[in-house]
């Protein structure tokens, strides 16, 4: 069993859940059966860094991307299709909706199954929809599968033409080995924020909220972790509350992982963006979660079904920053309810989103995929 899966960006350090997929197949169907090309929508390189084109064609490529616009030509897919066929890949597994739109005609020429695994934007930013939506319809014909993160995702795929025999809800999975829990009773009443400071994630609206928690909670503090083309404009925000509230910048997993077990409770603030951008389901939600932690949100995407409102946290409407402030004053006031709510969300994630729950579904998809035969 030969797998190919896409990535836009090696380097793209929110894109841990890629990682994860990854890593998770190849403990299925072992390191030298799973490739990773990469590089742009339209993936450029082979996992070693060599070019999949040769060279006088990536040139010629970038000059039809560039001046034409055009890159799903047979020439910009040529190193592509050649080397689907010499590798023989039973599946292409493509990350991201664009990608999905860019390489399926390449999947037609090597008669190779494709699933397209959606995040979030690529469902719901309008102008990604609006110069990706025919290229889409013709990609959800092809595609065998096509994985949403959320039914809320489910929906809006099938609304753009997908078949819903094809669309499958596969949630992210959390290791919970990694993200172990910790005991927010005992922990300060510090509240934690991880994301990339973008307007989907609204960190703003977290600020807004976090400025009435000190009011009525003087020993309450927030760290946010990220950086993103909101920073500048939330350290301006946050500068009348100086030493209540910390800019982490960019942490690794494994620094982030011990934050979420020295906190109260985790905060995010998801809202539809001005120009349609959406969550799929938050990953740094379900790791908080994984982590005992309390989480505070909104009513947004895949957010509902990962967040159990009074259960395993608390829920307000996109905008609602004073509803989520009296959450946050709740859960800073009663270290035993963040306690008692985080245990939940731990029990939650056990039992719907382990790492290995999620990849088992991605494997049955693609054994689905050679039951059924090549295209």
């Amino acid at each position: 069993m030969r797998i190919c899966v896409t990535r836009s960006n090696v380097q793209a350090y929110s894109e841990t859940f890629i990682v994860r997929q990854i890593a998770g197949l190849k403990s299925v169907f072992g390191d030298d059966q799973v490739k990773l090309i990469y590089q742009n929508w339209l993936p450029q390189k082979e996992e070693s860094g060599k070019l999949l084109n040769p060279l006088p064609l990536f040139l010629l490529h970038k000059f039809f991307k560039n001046v034409f616009h055009k890159e799903d030509t047979l020439i910009n897919l040529y190193g592509l299709i050649k080397y689907f066929k010499n590798q023989k890949f039973d599946v292409v597994v493509a990350n991201y909706g664009v990608t999905g739109a860019k390489i399926w005609k390449a999947c037609t020429q090597a008669g190779v199954p494709l699933i397209v695994h959606f995040h979030g934007f690529d469902a719901f930013h309008k102008q990604t929809l609006q110069k990706y939506l025919p290229s889409y319809k013709q990609m959800f014909q092809y595609a065998s599968y096509i994985i949403a993160v959320s039914q809320d995702m489910r929906k809006q795929l099938i609304a753009l033409g997908a078949d819903e025999q094809k669309v499958v809800t596969i949630p992210y999975g959390i290791d919970i080995s990694f993200f172990r829990p910790g005991d927010p009773s005992t922990a300060p009443p510090v509240f934690l924020a991880v994301g990339r400071f973008t307007a989907k994630k609204a960190p703003q609206l977290t600020i807004q909220a976090f400025s009435y928690v000190v009011q009525q909670v003087p020993e309450a503090r927030l760290m946010m972790v990220g950086d993103g083309e909101l920073f500048e404009e939330c350290v301006k925000l946050a500068a009348n509350l100086v030493h209540k509230i910390e800019f982490k910048g960019v942490l690794q997993p494994d620094e982030i992982a011990q934050l979420m077990r020295q906190v109260r409770a985790f905060v995010q603030h998801s809202v539809t963006a001005p120009d349609g951008d959406k969550e799929g389901t938050p990953n740094t939600i379900l790791e908080a979660a994984a982590s005992g932690l309390p989480v505070i949100s909104t009513y947004h995407a895949g957010i509902p079904e990962a967040v159990r409102h009074g259960e395993t946290g608390f829920l307000v409407e996109e905008g609602d920053v004073h509803l989520m402030a009296d959450y946050m004053i709740k859960l800073a006031t009663n270290p035993q309810l963040a306690k008692e709510l985080g245990s939940a969300a731990r029990k939650h994630i056990e039992q719907h989103y382990t790492q290995q729950q999620q990849i088992n579904k991605i494997v049955e998809l693609i054994h689905a995929c050679l039951l059924v035969g090549r295209h």
